[in-house]
């Protein structure tokens, strides 16, 4: 079966809307950040209550959830265009019933962008007008993190994100949507191998010159330079840049050893899955920093 839904499931500020802008160039050849080819954010009250023609702010959390799976279920009946959803959701289960979080439709597939979390804490903190270390303890190393404790006050309902490596971890070793992995570091490096290669696994073909004439349109200078003249309503405070840097590595520069050595303590088994442990550790080694047993050695 086609791929009717997919899913652009990641972790807050770990490539994201730069992947939506990319599908954007694609389908449209130009780019409007504001004006996304996409279906918007599986969180936002706005798009289910349109289908069901009810107000989510008088829902429980219960009903909500419940309500957000039977618009899922309605939005997509008879589509044959694949539709892009992007969830920031980490791929959780109701406590009403034990279903996933995220609506399981046919055709099903994601791709979970994800990004150093040494690099996504400064993204984070810049983009939640925070310190790095406000981020590390409230959602980078939280075990309880989560977007919108209160949806009367936001246009989107509540999201459970966790600690890094728990939402990492919660998509890639679920076993009810088909997954393709795509690291923000490889995006920046091996560009078109690395999209190309998403789109691929998504059942989606492109020549190599589509994916370079869509790449060229959404160079981060360029969708910054958009922010800066038309703004971007995705951000969520005027002041801010959502397109900040959108560096690999700041890390090094940037961070203390002691917020390197407490982002590895909680996240390790997924940044070790990922490729990034050892290139952390190796880091605090040459600085004489590392505190574990030297044989436990970058793997």
């Amino acid at each position: 079966m086609e791929n009717r839904v997919i899913w652009l499931a990641s972790y807050p500020k770990s490539g994201n809307t730069w992947f939506r802008s990319f599908i954007t160039a694609l389908r449209k050849g130009e780019v409007d950040i504001n004006q996304m080819a996409t279906q918007g954010i599986y969180s936002a009250k706005g798009l289910w209550e349109e289908i069901l023609d009810t107000d989510f702010d008088d829902l429980t959390l219960r009903e909500a959830e419940a309500y957000r799976r039977l618009a899922m279920g309605y939005s997509y009946l008879g589509e044959v265009t694949p539709r892009f959803l992007k969830v920031h959701d980490a791929y959780t289960y109701s406590p009403w019933g034990g279903k996933p979080i995220v609506a399981d439709v046919p055709g099903n597939f994601a791709i979970y962008l994800v990004r150093n979390p040494l690099d996504v804490v400064l993204s984070f903190a810049n983009h939640n007008k925070q310190s790095v270390d406000q981020t590390i303890d409230q959602f980078i190393c939280n075990e309880s993190a989560g977007f919108v404790k209160s949806t009367r006050s936001w246009s989107q309902s509540y999201q459970r994100l966790g600690t890094w490596s728990l939402h990492a971890e919660s998509w890639m070793f679920q076993q009810q949507i088909p997954i393709k992995a795509l690291r923000y570091e490889d995006m920046k490096a091996h560009s078109i191998k690395a999209f190309s290669g998403a789109l691929e696994a998504a059942g989606l073909h492109y020549s190599a010159d589509q994916v370079q004439q869509a790449l060229d349109l959404v160079q981060f200078e360029k969708l910054q330079e958009q922010e800066a003249k038309k703004g971007f309503h995705e951000k969520p405070y005027p002041s801010m840049k959502f397109f900040n840097k959108g560096q690999s590595g700041r890390w090094k520069q940037e961070l203390s050893v002691q917020q390197i050595q407490r982002i590895m303590q909680c996240n390790e088994k997924m940044m070790r899955y990922f490729g990034y442990w050892g290139e952390a550790k190796q880091y605090l080694i040459e600085r004489h920093q590392w505190v574990g047993p030297v044989d436990d050695f970058i793997k």
